[in-house]
């Protein structure tokens, strides 16, 4: 229902938002219904000679001393930097994928996997956040800034269409590049976007930059406020001589590179991931070249610069303002935006690597014994006794059958050898394995695990709040992302706004998306996530919530809207077509009015309307016993037409109260209150008072007829109603159930306690037993070793004396078989053979 004191200033938007109109100048509407936009064909900001490259100009004295000062300090970041990379490159080696982790032992057949702990909360992080930043409709929604109106409502949602287009279609390498930073930023700690304007193609040129390639000055606390930001860049002969053809760089004379850059050490771990080794040739001939964002003093003033230096040469090739021509202040542009991790006391955030990799490191040892135990426990090396004329030493590998040389007199292989007495894989270590994999996700929690067992009769509430102490860790990381895609999205407006012409600004459907003039002011959009909300299950679980509210106090909200946000919360296709269409109040004549409000369907007053006219109408039909006065129509026509019966004599009071207000000051007064002052409306609601009674007595005489009939209506109404409980009882019954299901609730969470306790003692005691086990089973692992080397001892004394007694014997019979050859020859008469 309009208000006919205020002037129809609102006009409503698709979503159902009443915003305040105001003129386009950009817009001329035609005699024909149409309208004309004003096109501006005005050359671009970025084509100014304020950005212009003053390295073309000046002296080379001037520009050596640059080059060479410029060079000498990037070298000192990145020697400061030394050991970060020594870290990162660690990481990386330490995730396994290019077969190169350290650690492990050193003998043949030896255990080199690792354990997936680095690489498991790297891409469970990378998806998390990329599914909440970029989205597949865009990364960008609306966001106006200040008052409201339709201009500006207008513009916000040319902008968000055409970013959000810019950002999936123009630019189809955002999201790669997106998706390859946010993969590298758990690992590093920090990883870098840079957004550049690309003038061959006519569009934003989006850049992932490795931490291993930006180097900032020992003595910075923070990216952005540093005062040298340095991006190494390797560029191949033709894109170099590409820049110096376009003027981006100045056309100096610089040795071929016939040496392939030198790598950093995390650079070269990558590599091996990859698969990628560039020898020691250059084909395509890379160079490294230094782009400086600093602050330097150039024409007598220190102010911001982006300067780049060949590294090889030390020769400065651009030199460039980096301020807005009409900035007086010289704020520095940002081209590279930083999207830390976890920030610490200096310029460079940490990360997983700085976190874990100590405990991913004795993860992956406890792994390797536990399979390097199990090798050598399955193929286990062997004892044998030396001596005997055809000893032999053999490696005997799984599966083959050799053949060796015994011993003299030896004829049981077992009586030589011995097992060597290695123990299998050991539970203990098994355990501790657990417990540093648990140790780890305890850091940096990005899985709802515990969730899985949550009773699904818990208070939504009480989901949200595990939900929220589960991932506090990565809830804060996100909220750092969702700052980063805002300053990402405040660079791409700024470089459309110093570069875009308007006959860029339109899609493969030929349709002008924005216009030049949208880029300017305040940036109207703001990132789609939500650094409240990182979830699916949590924004579910909210959704949730409201339908839960809305359930308990239904004239508080609109039952529709919150239908509509269920169904776009489960991502259901064009779900707005499932709903029955909303119910549009439309201006009718009185008998149309009362079909409308027997049929069901709303009805309104509106103020231009003959309302005694409609009142007769109204009141005619509700009181007729065969129409809306019968037991058919009376339940469904007789309440809404009551309502509508009111609207109408509030509307008759409001408009005659204007019309003799007005009559009296001469002037039509139902505009005039935004515009007076504070002393001049006290006196507008006097003049309104004074016209009030008037109308009021007018009102008793022409409307006395209505009240009896009204209230007749209304106890025919109540007769054939069913009767209403007091709401006082039905309060007190919704609290004494309430109580009775909190009640249940505690119960059942007392219950829940209990067993919960029962089965973690029961878990103790099971696990007591288990190490009393283990720790018999030990024992009598030990006692039958050493009753079998007890045996063993025995056995080789029993056979050593054996040897001893048939060796003396032997003696003796040689001995007496030399004795009596002795008497034969001395014919003593023994008979040698007796």
């Amino acid at each position: 229902m309009a208000d006919p004191m205020s002037p129809d200033e609102e006009a409503e938007d698709p979503a159902g938002q009443m915003f305040p109109v105001d003129e386009d100048p950009d817009v001329i509407d035609t005699p024909d219904g149409g309208a004309m936009v004003r096109v501006d064909d005005s050359p671009s900001l970025g084509d100014s000679d304020f950005y212009a490259n003053l390295a073309e100009s000046m002296p080379e004295y001037e520009l050596a001393t640059i080059g060479s000062e410029l060079s000498d300090l990037v070298e000192k970041d990145k020697e400061s930097r030394k050991k970060r990379d020594e870290q990162y490159e660690e990481g990386i080696r330490r995730t396994g994928l290019g077969d190169d982790a350290p650690g492990g032992a050193n003998f043949v057949g030896a255990s080199k996997v690792v354990h997936p702990m680095l690489t498991e909360a790297c891409v469970d992080f990378s998806s998390r956040v990329i599914k909440e930043i970029f989205p597949p409709g865009g990364p960008a929604k609306e966001k106006v800034i200040g008052k409201m109106t339709r201009q500006k409502y207008d513009k916000a949602q040319r902008l968000t269409k055409f970013m959000n287009w810019q950002m999936t279609k123009q630019m189809p390498d955002f999201r790669a590049e997106l998706e390859q930073m946010a993969t590298q930023m758990p690992l590093g700690g920090v990883q870098y976007l840079k957004v550049t304007w690309d003038a061959k193609r006519k569009r934003p040129n989006p850049t992932f930059v490795s931490v291993d390639d930006v180097y900032l000055p020992y003595a910075a606390t923070n990216f952005y406020t540093a005062e040298r930001k340095t991006h190494v860049q390797y560029i191949t002969k033709l894109e170099y001589q590409r820049r110096v053809k376009s003027g981006m760089y100045r056309d100096v004379d610089l040795m071929p590179a016939d040496i392939v850059p030198d790598q950093s050490k995390s650079e070269r771990a990558n590599d091996k991931i990859e698969g990628r080794d560039g020898g020691s040739y250059n084909p395509d001939g890379l160079r490294t070249v230094f782009e400086v964002a600093c602050f330097y003093e150039i024409e007598d003033e220190v102010a911001p610069y982006i300067i780049t230096i060949d590294k090889s040469s030390k020769q400065v090739l651009a030199i460039y303002r980096n301020w807005e021509e009409e900035d007086d202040q010289q704020e520095e542009m940002i081209w590279m935006v930083e999207f830390p991790f976890l920030p610490w006391r200096g310029a460079y955030p940490i990360g997983l690597t700085h976190m874990i990799g100590g405990l991913s490191a004795a993860a992956t040892g406890a792994l390797r014994a536990l399979l390097d135990a199990g090798h050598i426990n399955n193929f286990p090396g062997l004892l044998k006794l030396k001596g005997g004329a055809g000893g032999q030493t053999d490696r005997i590998d799984p599966t083959e059958v050799h053949e060796i040389e015994a011993s003299f007199g030896q004829d049981d292989i077992r009586k030589v050898m011995m097992p060597m007495p290695f123990n299998p894989p050991s539970q203990v270590l098994f355990t501790l394995l657990g417990f540093l994999v648990d140790s780890a996700k305890g850091v940096v929690r990005t899985t709802f695990e515990d969730l899985a067992d949550t009773n699904q009769n818990v208070p939504v509430g009480t989901t949200l709040a595990r939900m929220e102490q589960g991932m506090v860790v990565f809830s804060s990381i996100h909220a750092r992302v969702h700052s980063a895609m805002a300053r990402l999205l405040e660079v791409l407006y700024r470089i459309n706004r110093m570069y875009m012409d308007e006959q860029d600004i339109i899609d493969e459907t030929g349709e002008l998306l924005a216009y030049r003039k949208d880029f300017e002011g305040p940036l109207d959009v703001i990132p789609i996530s939500d650094p409240n909300i990182y979830s699916e299950t949590q924004r579910f679980a909210q959704v949730q919530a409201v339908m839960q509210r809305s359930d308990t106090h239904p004239q508080l909200y609109d039952l529709r809207k919150v239908e509509e946000l269920f169904l776009k919360q489960l991502k259901i296709p064009d779900g707005d077509s499932l709903l029955l269409p909303h119910p549009e109040v439309h201006e009718m004549n009185a008998i149309n009015e009362n079909l409308a409000a027997t049929m069901a369907r709303p009805v309104a007053a509106f103020p231009d309307q003959d309302h005694l006219a409609h009142l007769q109408a109204h009141l005619d039909f509700i009181q007729s016993p065969v129409l809306g006065h019968s037991r058919v129509a009376a339940p469904t026509a007789m309440p809404i037409l009551l309502d509508h019966i009111r609207e109408h004599m509030i509307l008759w009071y409001v408009s005659h109260t204007v019309s003799v207000a007005s009559e009296a000051a001469g002037v039509d007064v139902s505009g005039l209150f935004k515009d007076l002052s504070k002393d001049e409306r006290k006196d507008y609601d006097k003049m309104l008072a004074a016209a009030s009674q008037s109308v009021v007595k007018e009102a008793n005489e022409v409307m006395k007829s209505i009240p009896p009939i009204l209230e007749e209506c209304i106890q025919y109404l109540q007769s054939i109603q069913p009767p209403q409980q007091d709401p006082a009882n039905e309060a007190a019954a919704a609290e004494t159930q309430r109580r009775a299901a909190a009640d249940q609730q505690k119960m059942q969470l007392e219950a829940q306690k209990m067993q919960a306790d029962q089965a973690e003692n029961a878990q103790n005691i099971q696990a007591k037993i288990q190490e009393l086990q283990v720790r018999l089973q030990e024992a009598k692992m030990r006692e039958d070793r050493e009753d079998q080397r007890t045996q063993m001892e025995v056995a080789a004394r029993m056979k050593m004396n054996t040897d001893d007694n048939d060796t003396a014997k032997r003696l003796a019979a040689l001995e007496i078989a030399s004795g009596n050859k002795v008497a034969v020859s001395t014919g003593t008469g023994i008979n040698p053979n007796p």
